[in-house]
Order: C-alpha cells, then sequence, then structure tokens
C-alpha cells in the first residue's frame, strides 16, 4: 500500500479532537457508577495516543466514547470542531464508517466470510463498488503481508493473521482516525510485538492519527503521548 493511495492528512499536527469536561455514567440499581470524570484534553492529527491503565479503569470506555461507539453522559467530543454528539445516530455512524477504523482484542471476523471478503465488508456496507473494493482489500493485505491468505476463512488462520487481516478492514475505507482497544492483549509475544510495530508503521506510512487502549507498559513506552487512566481519571 503506497502512501500516495491513502489520504494522509493535510492537517498534521493540527488539533483533530477535543474533550470538553467529559464523564460517563452507567445506572446500577438505585444509584450510578461513575466511569469517566470530568476528562478535558486535545489529539492532534498524526499523533499516537496510548490510554494506559489497568482492567477497570475507564479507558476502554474513553476510547468507545472518542470513537462514538457511545455517548458521553456530560461533556462534548469536539472532531475538527464539529460536536459529534450534536448529531443524531444515523448521521453519526454515517460518521464513524467514514472518518474512523477499529481493531480490538479479539478480531470479530465473520467466520463465514474470506479474508477479503471481511476486508471488504465495511465499503460494501457504505455503498462502494465490489469491483473497486476487491481491489483496494487486495492492496490492504498484500500490505500486511497476506496476499497468499486472501481466499482463508478465519479458522484457517493463526492469531497473528487474524489480526492483521482486522487491521486491513479497519483501514478499507481510509479512516483519519484507528482506534485500537488491547490489540495485542490476545497474542502471544512474537505476534504482539509485529502487530506493535505494524501500528507505528501505519501512522508513519499514512499519517494516520492513532489511539490505542493498553494494559502493556511496554507497548505504552513506545507512545510519545500517554495518558495513564485511573478510577476514571487521568493519573
Amino acid at each position: 500500500m503506497d502512501s500516495t493511495t491513502y489520504n494522509v492528512s493535510e492537517n498534521a499536527g493540527q488539533l483533530l479532537i477535543e474533550v470538553d469536561n467529559l464523564s460517563k455514567r452507567y445506572p446500577t440499581g438505585s444509584s450510578e457508577l461513575n466511569v469517566l470524570n470530568q476528562l478535558s484534553f486535545h489529539i492532534k492529527s498524526g499523533e499516537a495516543v496510548c490510554l494506559l491503565g489497568a482492567s477497570g479503569a475507564g479507558k476502554s470506555t474513553l476510547l468507545q466514547i472518542l470513537g462514538t461507539l457511545d455517548r458521553p453522559s456530560e461533556g462534548r467530543v469536539l472532531y475538527k470542531g464539529e460536536d459529534l454528539f450534536a448529531m443524531n445516530d444515523e448521521n453519526l455512524a454515517q460518521f464513524r464508517n467514514k472518518k474512523m477504523g477499529f481493531v480490538f482484542q479479539f478480531h470479530h471476523l465473520i467466520q463465514e466470510l474470506s479474508a477479503l471478503e471481511n476486508v471488504m465488508l465495511p465499503a460494501l456496507i457504505a455503498g462502494e463498488s465490489k469491483q473497486d473494493t476487491e481491489a483496494e482489500a487486495l492492496k490492504w493485505l498484500e500490505f500486511m503481508g497476506l496476499s497468499d491468505r486472501a481466499e482463508h476463512f478465519p479458522s484457517q488462520l493463526s492469531g497473528g493473521e487474524l489480526q492483521r487481516v482486522a487491521i486491513a478492514r479497519a483501514l478499507i475505507r481510509k479512516p483519519e482516525v484507528l482506534f485500537a482497544d488491547e490489540p495485542t492483549g490476545n497474542l502471544d509475544s512474537a505476534n504482539s510485538q509485529k502487530i506493535q510495530d505494524l501500528f507505528f508503521e501505519l501512522r508513519n506510512k499514512l499519517g494516520i492519527t492513532l489511539v490505542v487502549v493498553t494494559h502493556d507498559l511496554n507497548f505504552a513506552n513506545k507512545f510519545a503521548r500517554v495518558f495513564k487512566v485511573k478510577d476514571g481519571r487521568f493519573a
């Protein structure tokens, strides 16, 4: 995948995401569970940002809100100055599908689809042509070193291969931001290192903004900006 085929941001270093007084609460019977408490920060275009913390610290909830998969109880998330949660659910879903890519600890590939078909899926859902989408998906699989695995099904792939297919799927629509929630948490040490290196290769070659959740201190130490999350606040 040559970077000229990707929408590398022309606004690298400019303000991309602003978080203003963000809180998230969940009802628990007669009371509420405070998961995030009045967080304010920003992310610039092209940055690699890590959200570090133990299980239950609130970092995954924060990533889900940044990626518009959940709504905050209070506060705002601005994307290039636009208040994301002022949108209705339909418009927000369209925005998310175009601007954001997601990778999770478990790859969430569809078992009945080949690697190629899994990568193609977000673009097909968005209404892009099958011919163009297939060509683009094959380029991403080649970039991931998986050209010879395109017709294999998830059950025929290793853990590292499954995660690389999931990353290719996240990138098929050329998002501006790649969100990853514990992307190496289910891998052995060798594959974990390869996937970590891959994320920074993507950031360096494509100019994509990277936001990663992890509890792995070694992984976190590779990031220029690390937000340590503890009890819903920045430690």
